[in-house]
């Protein structure tokens, strides 16, 4: 009674959609018709209004038993006869929707319940899946003797309600961060949330040299499918630390193919960003042997084309070459071409992300699908840009539909141009990213297309002070005082702040202290306008990890110790221990990796 109380307060499609989502958690009801059997139900119209009589069956009526019985609604035969049951079925679905009870079905009604019967079996089929899902992951957990004991059902952890944290915001490190954001998430009620908090830390745990301690939260982590994905995000966290060797064991014991995959060609580009080509080749090896045991041809050819790109970051040119052949080769063949346009634009990209545009567009003309044409164009104009092609980057940039996406592109074209002294062109090209930015209508779509747009000008300004102005080209305080007006049209308070205080760091390295306090006290505004706490954290985080990358270390501890402060003050166990987990990464980047367990600020 209580679930049809709430139910009437609610319009018929929504009550619709409510009640098969409550539904799909529970039971069965005994009789209820299988996904295949609703599927095999008779096709045809329904009349303006059934009414047929008990001794009559009618294959209309029988439709409207099995998809009553699906909502769980209807529990008696189905048998095609507008028996007392039924009617009462339908009576108890017109009352829930806040309808006219009368127990009969017009076609309008049958709709409805057509529709809620159609969404219910969606869930039932989803939620079969994620069971199924589930259940391998477990299953490969348990058959791999250094993952076995990853697997639990023990929900008896509590945390400590007698812990001080007091301590920890006085003299932080990352050590005590990380446990006190282990028992915030041990708070946390909701089983998937507090597994998302477990995985955030365990991130945090790995980079910060704490292996063992990341493995003991994995084994805290209840779902085998996250528990996987710990286990690549392990390895991936290990591997941007620089501890590749540990990265590369703890890829090696996923027993989940993709994942393990997912985590070498990690580690693969992380080992060439940090020009350890050698090691880079030796991880393309084991990454394309993994990828050879795939069962998902789709998935093979995406790692070829990843494995290509890496080779050729690498110095590995021809065999990058026979790499992406090999893909391309694959990706024709697919028969289906939906398949075969995701396929190939794997392809294409590649070619792109190595400098070879004119190749990607000769692969993209056999790609249909707008969807799959986008990453695309955006990566082959940037690279067109790049190469000093600015004609042809703006004329591919043109042909990308998604407005939001253009926007973007022009961006990167236009810092391409004031790269290269093309100062003039560069702000032309900025100026029609902004009009671009202007008729996108997603409003988070809208506010990260205007934030790159700002960073681009902060680019430009940057590059100005550093004696490329000349001609056309705005000075360096001018581009940064442009920049701020632009971050000004940013609806999303957490962009606008970070793009404010990433403005007022760089005017302040220009020689503008009075430039940066003024843009300091806008980003202190649009700071406090930020409503979620674990935002500002987050935020903060962000602003810190950038003074560390410019060298300042000691503006880089003044942010933290701001995001430290609000998350003093999160009283949500889940934000609070995600706020912790990303501290600590932060530390880890204040400071030197090796002694960021127990280094302070």
């Amino acid at each position: 009674m209580a679930r049809m109380s709430v139910l009437r307060r609610t319009s018929p499609v929504f009550a619709i959609l409510l009640a098969a989502t409550v539904l799909v958690s529970a039971p069965a009801a005994a009789g209820a018709s299988t996904a295949h059997e609703l599927a095999a139900r008779p096709t045809g119209m329904i009349p303006d209004e059934l009414d047929a009589g008990p001794r009559k069956s009618s294959s209309d009526i029988l439709k409207v038993q099995k998809a009553l019985s699906v909502l769980g609604l209807y529990l008696g035969p189905i048998d095609g006869y507008l028996n007392a049951k039924t009617k009462a079925a339908i009576r108890l679905y017109q009352r829930s929707g806040d309808l006219k009870v009368d127990g009969k079905i017009s076609k309008e009604l049958w709709e409805l319940i057509d529709n809620a019967a159609n969404v219910r079996l969606l869930l039932q089929r989803l939620d079969q899946v994620r069971r199924d899902k589930k259940d391998a992951a477990r299953a490969a957990l348990l058959s791999h003797p250094t993952t076995r004991d990853l697997v639990s059902n023990d929900d008896s952890e509590r945390a400590d309600p007698t812990r001080d944290p007091r301590h920890c915001f006085e003299r932080p490190t990352a050590r005590c961060l990380l446990n006190e954001a282990s028992e915030s998430a041990k708070a946390v009620f909701k089983a998937e949330l507090r597994d998302w908090a477990f995985g955030e830390v365990l991130v945090s745990q790995a980079r910060a040299g704490l292996g063992k301690e990341a493995m003991d939260t994995a084994r805290r982590i209840r779902d085998p499918r996250l528990v996987m994905v710990a286990l690549r995000d392990i390895a991936e966290a290990q591997a941007a630390a620089g501890r590749a060797a540990e990265a590369l064991h703890a890829a090696q014991i996923i027993p989940d193919k993709l994942k393990k995959a997912e985590a070498l060609a990690a580690i693969a580009d992380i080992q060439v960003a940090n020009n350890e080509v050698f090691r880079a080749r030796d991880t393309v090896a084991r990454l394309l042997d993994t990828v050879e045991t795939l069962d998902d041809g789709l998935k093979r050819i995406s790692f070829k084309t990843r494995a290509a790109v890496i080779l050729a970051g690498a110095g590995e040119t021809d065999a990058a070459a026979v790499q992406l052949a090999e893909a391309e080769t694959e990706a024709r063949t697919r028969e289906r071409k939906v398949e075969r346009g995701m396929a190939l634009r794997y392809v294409a990209t590649a070619l792109a992300n190595m400098e070879q545009p004119d190749q990607a567009l000769s692969v993209l003309s056999d790609v249909a699908q707008p969807s799959e044409r986008t990453p695309v164009l955006m990566t082959t104009a940037t690279a067109l840009a790049r190469a000093g092609d600015a004609a042809a980057a703006l004329s591919t940039a043109d042909t990308i539909e998604a407005v939001r996406y253009r926007a973007l592109v022009l961006g990167r074209i236009a810092l391409a141009q004031f790269e290269m002294g093309k100062h003039g062109a560069a702000e032309t090209t900025l100026e029609m990213a902004l009009a671009a930015v202007e008729q996108i209508e997603l409003p988070y779509a809208r506010s990260y297309a205007i934030s790159r747009v700002a960073h681009a000008m902060i680019r430009f300004g940057r590059l100005a002070n550093g004696g490329s102005d000349g001609g056309a080209a705005p000075s360096g305080l001018a581009a940064f005082a442009r920049a701020v007006e632009i971050a000004g049209r940013i609806d999303d308070n957490r962009l606008r702040a970070h793009t404010l205080w990433t403005i007022a760091a760089e005017q302040r390295r220009a020689g503008d202290a009075i430039g940066a306090v003024t843009t300091e006290t806008v980003a202190d505004v649009a700071t406090v306008e930020i409503t979620s706490k674990l935002s500002r954290v987050w935020m903060f985080c962000e602003v810190a990890i950038e003074y560390a990358a410019a060298g300042e270390a000691e503006a880089g501890w003044t942010a933290f110790r701001k995001g430290l402060h609000v998350t003093s003050n999160i009283d949500n166990s889940w934000g609070r221990a995600r706020a912790l987990a990303k501290l600590a990464s932060t530390i880890i980047e204040l400071v030197d990796p090796t002694k960021s367990a127990s280094s302070r600020p």
